[in-house]
C-alpha cells in the first residue's frame, strides 16, 4: 500500500476541523467490490494538505482503510461530492466488513452535489457531474478519465504493475479533491450567478431565491432558499397566506381560488386587488406564480 503527500504552498478555503475525501473503488456495490484509493485533503499550519492511500493491490483494502481512519480521527466534518450516496456509505460497509471499530457519520458531512442539485434548472446545468459544475465555473483539469475507466485501468495495474497507470489513476482522484477545495463556497459561487431577492426589514437583512413551487387546486406553496442573512425563525400568517421562516429556507403557502370562465376554461387564480391567474386549464403561468409570491415577500418581510 502506498501513501502519496504533497504539500501545496497555499490555504485553501476550508476550515480547520475539516476534510475533504474522495474515493475509487473496484465497482459501485460495496458487497462485491473493494476500495483501492481515498483522497484527502486538508489545512495545516497555513499550507494545504493532499494525501493518498493506493492499494497496489485489492488484498491491502484494510490496510488502506487503517491508514485513512488513522489519518481523519482528529476532524469534525468532511466535504465530499455525492458523498451522502456513495462514500460515505461504501467506506462504512467496507469498515465494518474489516472489523474496524469506526464509522463516517453523515450527519457531519457536507456534500456539494446534493447542493448544487437543488439549482441546477436556475443555473442551467444539463447535469449535476463534478466535471459539468467544473466546467461552469471555469475550474480546469489534466486528467481525462472518469470513474469507470480508472476501474479499468486499476485493473490493468493490478495485472502488469505499469506504474504510468497508477499516476493516471491518482491524478484522477487528485483533481477531484483538490477542485472540491475550490467548490467548498459553492453556496457564494451560486448565489453570485443568481439574481437574488434582497429583503430588508428593521431586524434583518436576507438575500434568497425561489428554489421550487407546488401547486393544487387549492393551494400554491413556493420554497425559498436563503443565501445570506440572519433570521429569527420568521412566522407571519394571513388569512389567504402564511410565511415560515426555519433554517435555511422560507416557505410561503397561499390560498388560491378557481373558477371557469364563460368558454370553460379552468383557471386557478388569486385575488390581489384584481385577479391573477396562475393556471390556465393544463397551462402553469410560471412567470405569474414568480411575481405573486415575490410580491408577497418584499410586501410582507420588508415591514417587520
Amino acid at each position: 500500500m502506498k501513501i502519496i503527500e504533497k504539500v501545496l504552498n497555499e490555504n485553501l478555503n476550508i476550515g480547520s476541523n475539516t476534510f475533504i475525501f474522495d474515493i475509487e473503488t473496484g465497482g459501485l456495490s460495496p458487497k462485491f467490490c473493494k476500495v483501492i484509493l481515498i483522497g484527502i485533503l486538508y489545512n495545516c499550519q497555513n499550507k494545504t494538505v493532499i494525501k493518498q492511500f493506493f492499494a497496489e493491490n485489492e488484498d491491502e483494502e484494510k490496510e488502506l482503510l487503517m491508514a485513512f481512519v488513522d489519518s481523519i480521527k482528529c476532524f469534525k466534518r468532511h466535504v465530499t461530492y455525492n458523498g451522502l450516496s456513495f462514500d460515505i456509505g461504501f467506506v462504512n460497509y467496507r469498515l465494518k466488513k474489516h472489523h474496524i471499530d469506526f464509522s463516517l457519520d453523515k450527519e457531519d458531512d457536507f456534500d456539494i452535489f446534493r447542493f448544487i442539485k437543488l439549482f441546477k434548472s436556475p443555473l442551467g446545468l444539463e447535469d449535476c457531474s463534478l466535471s459539468s459544475v467544473e466546467t461552469y465555473f471555469d475550474i480546469h483539469r489534466n486528467d481525462v478519465i472518469d470513474g469507470c475507466e480508472s476501474v479499468r485501468l486499476y485493473k490493468e495495474f493490478v495485472k502488469n504493475k505499469d506504474y504510468k497507470l497508477m499516476d493516471t489513476i491518482l491524478l484522477h482522484n487528485y483533481e477531484d479533491i483538490y477542485n472540491l477545495s475550490k467548490l467548498v463556497n459553492i453556496k457564494d459561487l451560486v448565489g453570485e450567478k443568481l439574481d437574488l431577492i434582497e429583503l430588508s426589514g428593521s431586524n434583518y437583512n436576507l438575500k434568497i431565491f425561489p428554489l421550487n413551487y407546488k401547486i393544487n387546486a387549492r393551494k400554491l406553496c413556493m420554497n425559498y432558499f436563503i443565501f445570506t442573512g440572519d433570521h429569527n425563525n420568521i412566522s407571519i400568517y394571513n388569512d389567504n397566506y402564511s410565511i415560515i421562516c426555519q433554517n435555511n429556507n422560507i416557505s410561503l403557502e397561499i390560498n388560491i381560488n378557481k373558477g371557469i370562465d364563460r368558454d370553460k376554461n379552468t383557471i386557478l387564480f388569486y385575488n390581489l386587488s384584481k385577479i391573477i391567474p396562475l393556471k390556465f386549464n393544463d397551462n402553469i403561468l410560471d412567470a405569474n406564480i414568480y411575481s405573486l409570491c415575490n410580491f408577497i415577500m418584499k410586501k410582507e418581510l420588508c415591514n417587520i
